[in-house]
């Protein structure tokens, strides 16, 4: 069970500022956030995001009885500068404390990294980042594209020095009313430099709803050789198909939906203490979607095509807050 809530509060303290906290209490993944935002910071419509948290995180909680855990405190600046009334360029600053609680049951990819940087890890990554959204609809999108490419540097002022890529690209099509085509592809690419190891908690993850349905949540890439737990990786790539049209007997109601749907994807990572097929994944499946007056709610039942010994695989799968 997961709760999640939220408040955000427009014109706070008649500042024109708007000010957002944001609650998770998954056992997985655990978070706290305050996030200030200044929507015209400048003349010019230059938006200025202010954003404090406390994260802790369990990335083997599903898979092994070990206690390794991340706890991370940190605060990061961002500007946001309109160059069209479809385009934003963002750049950013932050700062962050990473905190690494290994076990005897931790994998040893994850020991040997704190054994080389220690328990504690400073971070201070830069960011750049730019977007343009060309949908009709941010939550219910029938026509138009959404692209985004995002980059960060882990700078020598903290413990880590790497750097990582992010693309996503979105494209929906309606053949008629209700039926909806929607495309997704999404990839990542990190690694270290001067010498440095890419950071454990930077990986990616792969599998599970928002993902590739049909297999556990963050179960697919490389796994310890000792444990043959997930552990992520460096690299990351997931490619989704999704029909979606009315509920018989609804109508044409945006808010109730069922969909059909095609994922594949996968994420690898350095050799070493890892193991593991590296192919890509594939499933295929169907589902409804609600827009829920708490945020919109996907279940889905995926089946999967490629098979592996080491996969792990989860036919139902749901999720609030994501609208893909």
């Amino acid at each position: 069970m997961v709760l999640s809530a939220g408040i955000s509060q427009d014109n706070v303290f008649g500042s024109g500022t708007s000010l957002a906290v944001n609650v998770n209490t998954a056992k997985t993944y655990r978070t706290l956030s305050l996030t200030q935002t200044d929507p015209y910071f400048t003349v010019d419509g230059i938006k200025r995001i202010t954003d404090v948290y406390y994260r802790t995180t369990y990335p083997l909680y599903y898979y092994t009885d070990t206690s390794f855990r991340i706890i991370t405190v940190g605060a990061d600046l961002k500007f946001g500068i309109p160059f069209s009334e479809a385009d934003t360029v963002y750049f950013g600053l932050g700062l962050e404390q990473n905190r690494l609680s290994t076990d005897s049951s931790t994998p040893q990819s994850y020991k040997d990294y704190v054994a080389e940087f220690g328990n504690v890890v400073n971070n201070v990554p830069i960011t750049a980042g730019w977007a343009r959204d060309n949908r009709d609809s941010a939550l219910v999108p029938s026509r138009g594209y959404f692209v985004q490419a995002n980059s960060e540097i882990g700078t020598p002022a903290g413990g880590t020095e790497y750097y990582k890529t992010d693309l996503q690209a979105q494209y929906y099509y309606s053949f008629s009313r209700g039926f909806i085509l929607g495309l997704n592809l999404q990839g990542g690419y990190g690694n270290g430099f001067a010498g440095k190891a890419y950071p454990i908690f930077k990986n990616y993850y792969a599998g599970g709803i928002g993902s590739v349905r049909g297999y556990e949540s963050g179960s697919l890439g490389p796994t310890d050789k000792t444990t043959g737990d997930p552990i992520g990786g460096s690299r990351m790539v997931v490619a989704n198909v999704e029909m979606t049209f009315p509920l018989p007997g609804t109508g044409w109601d945006r808010t109730l939906r069922v969909f059909t749907f095609v994922d594949a994807g996968n994420v690898w990572g350095s050799e070493g203490n890892s193991t593991g097929a590296n192919g890509l994944r594939y499933s295929y499946g169907a589902g409804l979607e609600w827009i829920s007056p708490i945020g919109p709610l996907k279940l889905s039942l995926g089946f999967p095509v490629v098979k592996h010994a080491t996969d792990k695989y989860q036919k139902f799968q749901f999720q609030i807050g994501t609208s893909f």
